[in-house]
Parts: C-alpha cells; structure tokens; sequence
C-alpha cells in the first residue's frame, strides 16, 4: 500500500531515493518510511477512499490465518506499513504489527507502536519476532514476509524456507 501511495504522491522518484540507503543499511526501514510519508500531504481518510479499491491483502493471508488459529498457533501480520491503513483493510481479528503514521499540520509523522524501542540499526520486523519468541517460550516462530529479512535471518544462524505464495506455507505446516 506505500508503493501505491508513494508512486501517487512522491514528486521524485523513490526507489531511486529512499531504497538504496535502506538496503547498504545507512536507514532503517523506519527511517527509510519516516522520509518518504514525509513528501505525503494528503491525509488519511483521502489515503483510504483511494486505496480501498485498488489494494489487496496477499493471497491466502484470511486462510493462512483461520488455519493457524485452527491449531491455537499465534499468528500476527508484522509490517513496516502504516496502522492506518493496515486496521482499516485487515480482518478485524488478524493482529498487526506496524508503524504508527500521525497526520498534523498537513504532514505524515511516522514512529515506532507504543512502547517499542529498536537499538541503533535494529529492524522493527526483528523486534516483533522476537516478542512473540518471549510471549510463547518453547514454541516455534515462523516469519514470512517479502524476502528482504530472510538475509537478516540466515546471518543470525535461523532456517529460512522460501516460499511464493501464502497457499504453500500452510500446505508446508
């Protein structure tokens, strides 16, 4: 949805500007999010009446989730998207992580949830993750996501499975 946003919105080209720093690792992806809803000047109920229509969730996530439940399974959408707009588009019953997007004085201010605090260089995503390791002791933790954090995961000596769709991860459980 902050593709779609930013290709609307932005007057200058993002991936050329806010991508490279964030994959050398100068920004965070929250700073990376921070700079580019910065240039945002819309607010959020214009946001949503545009996007509602031409987004949707990835395929699978309503059954990935129904089925996790099924097993009492902890499941949570983590996301360096906006709460905003994540609340307004997700089931209701699908816990999310995100950052917190404010609209004041016609501008975007993007921070961390409520009392969540990274480390200097730390993801958001790894935060998350690690939360639920520490609210379900004992049990496994699987993150799927877009790939990008994978890289992250190896060098941290976890497993990795790769997968395309949301179908196949829980054909794989």
């Amino acid at each position: 949805m902050t593709t779609l946003i930013w290709d609307t919105y932005l007057p200058y080209d993002w991936r050329a500007t806010l991508l490279p720093p964030t994959y050398e690792g100068a920004w965070t992806p929250l700073e990376m999010i921070a700079r580019g809803y910065a240039g945002v000047r819309v607010p959020p109920a214009r946001l949503l009446a545009e996007i509602r229509g031409r987004v949707r969730l990835r395929p699978g996530v309503e059954a990935l989730a129904t089925f996790c439940r099924g097993r009492g399974w902890p499941f949570v959408v983590a996301s360096h998207g906006l709460a905003f707009y994540l609340e307004a588009l997700l089931p209701s019953w699908i816990p999310f992580a995100s950052f917190v997007g404010t609209f004041v004085d016609g501008k975007w201010e993007v921070s961390l949830p409520p009392g969540l605090a990274l480390a200097r260089g730390e993801d958001f995503k790894t935060q998350v993750i690690a939360g639920l390791r520490d609210r379900h002791p004992g049990r496994q933790v699987a993150y799927i996501g877009d790939g990008r954090l994978a890289r992250l995961l190896r060098e941290g000596g976890r497993e990795v499975t790769e997968f395309s769709r949301l179908d196949e991860v829980a054909a794989e459980l």
